[in-house]
């Protein structure tokens, strides 16, 4: 009996092209994983910052730059100006623009940086708004990655409220800037969902917040002790 070598060969080229196809597509969940992975390691870094108590102090310090509390009952914003901006901003601004970098790069993912910061992020955006995105300020282009980031973020937050059409900067208006920078001065910086454990370590708040992600977000990789 003759053997078609011809058959053998198409038969072997298309178990060898299916093997490929097989391996390019483990490959790709390993990668997936893997990714998925240093996204959940990086915003657990990210978190432990955020609560460590040199940026906690700075955040207060954007707090009483902000607040006038000469009268207790009623806390005002003190004014500012493009030419003279509150100079502890900048320090709390410059992290927010380094994890808008960290998502660009493909290193955090939005919705989990959306899940931790948003509640923080946005008020203090929205106070200094023409500072970021004025053509007059001279500071506009070195958060054009905050802006983006902060797009897609209200995105999220619109989605969150089933409203489409929902006006998100009515979220944020002067009296709910002034309570998040009252809030500021008076939690020592903590999370408002850790508020009664002040003595935690920020690394273990930081797993903390990173093990709700994952029960929100099944895609997310696991947390790492």
């Amino acid at each position: 009996m003759a053997v078609d070598w011809v058959a053998v060969q198409a038969v072997a080229t298309s178990i060898l092209v299916l093997t490929s196809v097989g391996a390019i597509g483990y490959a790709g969940l390993q990668l997936r994983h893997e990714r998925n992975y240093r996204s959940v390691e990086n915003l657990e870094k990210q978190l432990s910052f955020f609560l460590s108590e040199n940026f906690v102090g700075a955040r207060r310090r954007l707090a009483q730059a902000r607040l006038d509390v000469s009268n207790e009952d009623q806390p005002a914003l003190l004014a500012w100006s493009l030419e003279a901006p509150p100079v502890s901003v900048f320090e709390v601004l410059d992290f927010y623009e380094h994890l808008s970098l960290l998502v660009k790069k493909g290193h955090l993912d939005v919705y989990d940086v959306w899940h931790t910061f948003y509640e923080w992020a946005q008020p203090v955006y929205v106070d200094m708004q023409p500072l970021i995105e004025s053509a007059e300020s001279m500071y506009a282009e070195h958060y054009d990655d905050l802006e983006h980031l902060m797009r897609q973020m209200d995105e999220i937050q619109i989605n969150r409220m089933h409203n489409q059409k929902g006006n998100h900067w009515a979220l944020w208006t002067p009296d709910r800037i002034i309570e998040h920078y009252r809030y500021e001065l008076e939690s020592g910086g903590r999370p408002r969902r850790t508020r009664r454990v002040p003595a935690r370590e920020a690394r273990d708040i930081a797993r903390e917040v990173v093990r709700e992600i994952q029960q929100s977000d099944p895609d997310a990789g696991p947390v790492k002790e």
